[in-house]
């Protein structure tokens, strides 16, 4: 540890040597009102008249020797990011996460650089992530250890850092390797010994997406390192390996700059980095309030908020709500965040208590301006000259700033550039501009709706914010704190005309778009906009879409505004009783609910109307589930359709459905049960049912091992309703003499499922004679080659045969009816193939003058079929 700590200053000190003059004085001017590392800037007093050592002394002081960096969490992706709005692609990604922990495999800056798990070495890596998610940060913290021996000391004998935000603002022209040496003191590296040992060269590339190339300026490079040319076309050459070909590199970009940079690259590795994970968020407050019980405490108000907790995986937000608490440690709007609060809520809160509740950004008007023309342009990062040009002046370094002035920070390395400190306070800027009374002559919204593929992406969260500022009440709040005066134009017209757009252009069949939607129309929390935003939605399907308490409460103010949906599928949500009790009456607008691997439905009220199709798979029901739900489905006259499946009813859970399906006022018409834990004994209850009531048309009963004896109790009643499906409920030969009895007496049946049982030539014979008698009214049957490929290979096409004399039918194929016939008159073999066994292959030749089928042996005429008799 010794030998770091020595490291670490000596690396200080050589390069505090380097600053001269006025460099040195710019540098500890920079220091008094720099929040580096998320510390207290150093007091001017203490750097106004210190020396190099001096200076050394206090940076060791106020940073500590111990290294503050908290860890990323990096991940290896193998594919393109998905167009849309990057930061709510993150936070997604974490929640994802969150389920499925092995969601891509974790890497760190120290094997970055290692072969791929398939054995091949990257010699160029390329992080992905949002602004503030500290992607320059682990660039400068990989430097940093190369340079105190801890990082690729044997791999690189150089690395330089490149800014793209620097190359913006220097010299139009200069050579490959004035670039690359231009941070260094002169005649500090032999370019001459760079070029003889390009394979231990590492260039870092920061924020690619800065410099906006549209063109592909190959065409005119010159591979010269030594030679000015363009600073694109010589960057392009770099990434390009036309100049250093054998060097390493390591490229940071936002998702917005993926795709063309793409085409650069050879073979890279692309790695996302996706800010703190839960624990190092906790980690991070305790790096930045030193007093262990202040930190515990603004941890926990964090966590409390769910989707203040869930924003904090941007190390930006982690800062802002650091500083508030730094400056104000009671902060009143942070303390009572209530549990509903919304996206623009939070961010309101935290500008407001960031800059002080009264304290009015100078130039309101203009900063908006600034802030929306960032956003539509792709930009983040604006040069000195585009504020004074805006009147926004008081923005520039001052010493030290004003609250007010911090919405904007200067650059760390390039202080003629500023940026907001965080995107999320940029686009609320931006949406408030359009709500403002400006005397800019323009087309309202024209700029923002006019192209809706972009509005897709790098605009959604302005639209957010845009909905959530019309929020009267907020709007209020805002107003008092700042004073300024609102557009005549009205903004509630322009939102719905959207929505009406975007309805016509199907977006939200897509999942993500329609709770994007849910969000919106709950930001603003107006019921009459409410019910004609939500007309255009006849479906609420979001099944792929983990959902959070905040989602719910969107998802809960929308129902309420529906008058009638088709249906509603969800799945993954963590409802409980309570939950689950304010969503039940916008549940109950929807003519079908499926709810898959949602939490147990511990108790629902009696009084409940269910829709007349209800799913609950894999909802963690138990028997006791369904002593709750025999009641609320008895006093609904509506429901036809119930799916139990994958949930561990067991035998006594059954029971209790049964008591319900036995009345004679029970609608249900379909009833599936699969993979409930079931046993015969069920059987004998399911056949009364079977027999007695006047509704039950389909019964599923698959992946339950009810064996021979069950299947025989149930035959006593399979000769009522019109489907039996019994596929891969552990049955053999023993069951097939009652299933022939039922397919030789049964009016009524039309479909069997025996997928996946053993029944054997002995069981198939029997199944045969069934199917030969003349009254047997059998449609469709489904014998899927997991359990009927043991049958032999004469039985196999007897089977055929007898299915297809059944009707006299020309036409059988393999994928079900042919819908060209009438159900009654077309007997359909469907024969389910299982990856990489095709026991049972055949077709049906209809040119020819008899049906030819074809086995793994060859074809079978059937002169040869009819000699076989069972």
């Amino acid at each position: 540890m010794e030998e770091l700590h020595e490291s670490l200053e000596d690396v200080l000190l050589f390069t505090l040597d380097d600053l001269l003059g006025e460099d040195f004085k710019r540098f500890k001017h920079k220091l008094s009102f720099s929040y580096l590392e998320e510390k207290d800037p150093i007091p001017w007093s203490k750097l106004k008249d210190a020396h190099t050592l001096d200076v050394l002394r206090l940076l060791l002081e106020a940073y500590g020797e111990q290294e503050n960096y908290v860890e990323l969490l990096l991940k290896r992706r193998s594919d393109l990011p998905k167009r849309g709005h990057e930061m709510m692609a993150v936070e997604r990604r974490h929640r994802e996460m969150k389920t499925n922990p092995k969601d891509g495999p974790e890497v760190d800056l120290e094997n970055l650089f290692h072969p791929h798990p398939e054995g091949e070495n990257s010699k160029t890596v390329l992080l992905l992530g949002p602004s503030g998610v500290g992607k320059t940060t682990a660039a400068w913290k990989f430097m940093l250890d190369w340079a105190s021996d801890k990082l690729w000391l044997t791999k690189f004998d150089y690395a330089f850092y490149i800014s793209c935000n620097a190359l913006r603002c220097g010299p139009k022209l200069m050579s490959a390797t004035e670039m690359i040496l231009n941070g260094c003191p002169p005649g500090m590296v032999s370019m001459e010994d760079v070029l003889a040992n390009q394979e231990s060269l590492l260039l870092i590339v920061d924020g690619f997406e800065d410099l906006k190339l549209c063109d592909d300026p190959a065409h005119t490079l010159n591979k010269d390192p030594h030679r000015k040319q363009e600073v694109v076309n010589l960057l392009m050459g770099l990434l390009r390996k036309k100049i250093f070909p054998k060097c390493h590199l390591l490229v940071t970009t936002r998702p917005m700059g993926v795709r063309p940079l793409l085409k650069c690259l050879r073979s890279p590795l692309l790695v996302d980095v996706l800010g703190f994970d839960p624990l190092h968020r906790k980690e991070y407050f305790h790096r930045f309030f030193p007093n262990t019980g202040q930190a515990n405490q603004i941890f926990e108000l964090v966590q409390r908020n769910e989707t203040l907790f869930r924003m904090c995986f941007l190390p930006a937000t982690c800062w802002v709500v650091g500083s508030v608490f730094q400056q104000n440690p009671q902060a009143e709007l942070l303390q009572d965040i209530p549990e509903t609060a919304t996206l623009t809520e939070i961010h309101l809160r935290l500008l407001l208590t960031f800059l002080g509740t009264n304290s009015k950004p100078s130039h309101l008007e203009d900063l908006c301006a600034l802030a929306k023309d960032g956003i539509l342009q792709g930009t983040l990062v604006f040069r000195e000259e585009e504020l004074k040009e805006r009147g926004l002046d008081c923005y520039l370094a001052s010493d030290p700033p004003s609250a007010s002035q911090e919405v904007l920070r200067q650059d760390v390395r390039v202080e003629t550039l500023f940026k907001f400190i965080h995107l999320g306070f940029q686009e609320l800027f931006a949406a408030l501009f359009y709500l403002l009374d400006t005397k800019t002559t323009r087309t309202p919204y024209q700029d923002l709706f006019g192209d809706q593929k972009e509005c897709k992406s790098k605009y959604l969260m302005l639209i957010h914010f845009l909905y959530g500022l019309s929020n009267v009440e907020r709007m209020s709040v805002l107003q008092e704190s700042w004073s300024f005066k609102l557009s005549e134009t009205k903004v509630s017209p322009e939102l719905l005309r959207w929505v009406d757009q975007e309805a016509k252009a199907h977006s939200f069949k897509r999942e993500e778009d329609l709770l994007e939607l849910c969000h919106c129309v709950y930001e603003m929390k107006d019921g009459v906009f409410a019910r004609k935003a939500m007309k255009n939605v006849h479906d609420l399907d979001l099944r792929t879409q983990l959902l959070t308490k905040l989602d719910l409460d969107a998802l809960l103010f929308c129902l309420s505004a529906v008058e009638a949906l088709n249906s509603i599928r969800l799945s993954g949500c963590e409802f409980g009783p309570r939950r689950f009790r304010q969503l039940l009456t916008g549940f109950l607008k929807s003519s079908e609910i499926q709810l898959f691997l949602c939490l147990p439905i511990s108790s629902l009220p009696v009084s409940v109307c269910l829709p007349n199709f209800h799913r609950l798979n894999r909802c963690g029901l138990s028997p006791t589930s369904c002593k709750d739900l025999a009641p609320i489905t008895m006093a609904n006259a509506r429901l036809t359709g119930l799916d139990l499946g994958e949930n561990p009813l067991e035998d006594s859970g059954v029971f209790y459905l049964c008591e319900w399906l036995l009345q004679p006022t029970c609608p249900l018409q379909t009833l599936r049960l699969p993979s409930c834990n079931l046993t015969a004994a069920v059987c004998r209850p399911l056949s009364q049912v079977l027999e007695s009531s006047s509704s039950l048309l389909e019964l599923h009963l698959g992946a339950n091992p009810l064996g021979d004896g069950g299947a025989k109790q149930l035959c006593q009643g399979l000769d009522h309703p019109s489907s039996r499906l019994l596929h891969s409920c552990g049955l053999t030969a023993g069951a097939c003499e009652g299933l022939a009895s039922v397919l030789e007496t049964s009016e009524t049946l039309v479909e069997l499922n025996l997928g996946d049982n053993s029944l054997g030539d002995e069981g198939v014979r029997q199944l045969c004679q069934g199917l030969r008698q003349r009254h047997c009214k059998l449609q469709r049957l489904i014998p899927q080659v997991g359990g009927w490929a043991k049958t032999s290979a004469d039985v196999q096409p007897v089977l055929c045969l007898l299915l297809f004399r059944a009707t006299g039918s020309t036409e059988v194929d393999r994928t079900g009816r042919n819908p060209a016939l009438a159900p009654r008159s077309l007997l359909t073999l469907v024969v389910l193939l299982s990856s990489g066994t095709m026991p049972w292959p055949f077709a049906f030749s209809l040119a020819s003058a008899e049906p030819i089928f074809f086995f793994p042996s060859g074809p079978w005429s059937t002169t040869k079929i009819k000699s076989f008799e069972p």
